[in-house]
């Protein structure tokens, strides 16, 4: 509401001249209101005046005031004769928390429709969006970690509350500044959740919205992650494999499965090594001695 009350004195003189006596009294949008919300959106309503002709129609512009560079917003919203009452910006990802101009022009046919306006600055007119808590536990320790998300705010409050067990009167509520974890010792089994605001003083009176509540079962390991299973299971690995090598060894399974690969025989080798040779000594008969005779060979004459 300051922020609407101040615009009334810091009203840009283009607005004052159109109030002359050829704008229509009372036909300027009325009850101008703007917010952020879900990160990303940029809205705006108003009511249409009550003295506005018929074919009234408004149109919305966030103006930098510093630069002059304007947009013109596209998406409306139209009552039941089809008077835009709101708009919306759908993406304000690019734009920097300054503060900016807010304005609404009318046209119609039968006169002119003067201006309206008001001044905010983008992280006070944030509606912030629910954090995000994750979290890991053992039997002696929880440690619970969140994230909140805006384009125009990085300093936050944050309002964690922690039910113990199943007893929904067991509640504990923590105010956690300027940090995103909370720690816990001997944590047991409880439930969490957590909501935030701007740490701006007055223009950050407006909390989020709470975050869908967060379960922790902290009695088992389970919960330590996947490291206490993949161990296991290679040590498993590891013992089998030793079981199995200790009993081939043990029944000789191994060369029954494996047998030895025969080596290539050497015909010309093997030859020789077989027993119909046996050693030659000069001068001595026996029976291995053949008689030779003596063959002459006679030509064809």
């Amino acid at each position: 509401m300051s922020v609407i009350w101040l615009s009334v004195f810091l009203m840009p003189v283009s607005c004052l001249l159109e109030r002359d006596p050829d704008g229509k009294p009372g036909a300027a949008a009325e009850n101008l209101t703007c917010w952020i919300h879900d990160v990303d959106f940029l809205e705006c309503s108003w009511a249409v005046g009550r003295a506005a002709p018929w074919d009234v129609q408004y149109h919305l512009y966030l103006i930098q005031p510093d630069t002059y560079e304007e947009w013109e917003c596209v998406h409306y919203t139209t009552d039941t004769q089809g008077r835009r009452t709101g708009c919306c910006f759908d993406d304000i990802s690019g734009l920097k928390n300054h503060h900016y101009h807010f304005l609404v022009n009318g046209t119609s046919e039968a006169s002119r429709i003067p201006c309206t306006e008001i001044f905010a600055t983008l992280s006070e007119i944030e509606i912030l969006a629910p954090p995000s808590i994750s979290g890991t536990c053992n039997k002696s320790y929880s440690l619970m970690e969140w994230k909140m998300s805006s384009h125009f705010s990085s300093d936050f409050v944050y309002e964690l509350q922690i039910y113990k067990g199943a007893d929904p009167t067991h509640l504990d509520t923590h105010t956690v500044i300027d940090k995103n974890s909370y720690e816990l010792v001997n944590p047991g089994t409880y439930t969490a959740r957590i909501r935030g605001k701007n740490n701006l003083g007055y223009f950050g009176e407006t909390w989020s919205s709470w975050s869908p509540p967060r379960s922790f079962e902290c009695d088992n390991d389970r919960s330590l992650g996947a490291w206490p299973m993949m161990l296991s299971i290679v040590l498993g690995t590891l013992l089998t494999v030793l079981l199995v090598v200790l009993l081939c060894r043990r029944f000789s399974v191994v060369q029954k499965i494996f047998p030895p690969v025969p080596g290539i025989r050497d015909p010309i080798k093997d030859f020789f090594h077989n027993n119909r040779l046996v050693d030659w000594e000069a001068g001595a008969e026996g029976w291995q001695e053949c008689s030779v005779e003596e063959v002459q060979a006679v030509g064809e004459t």
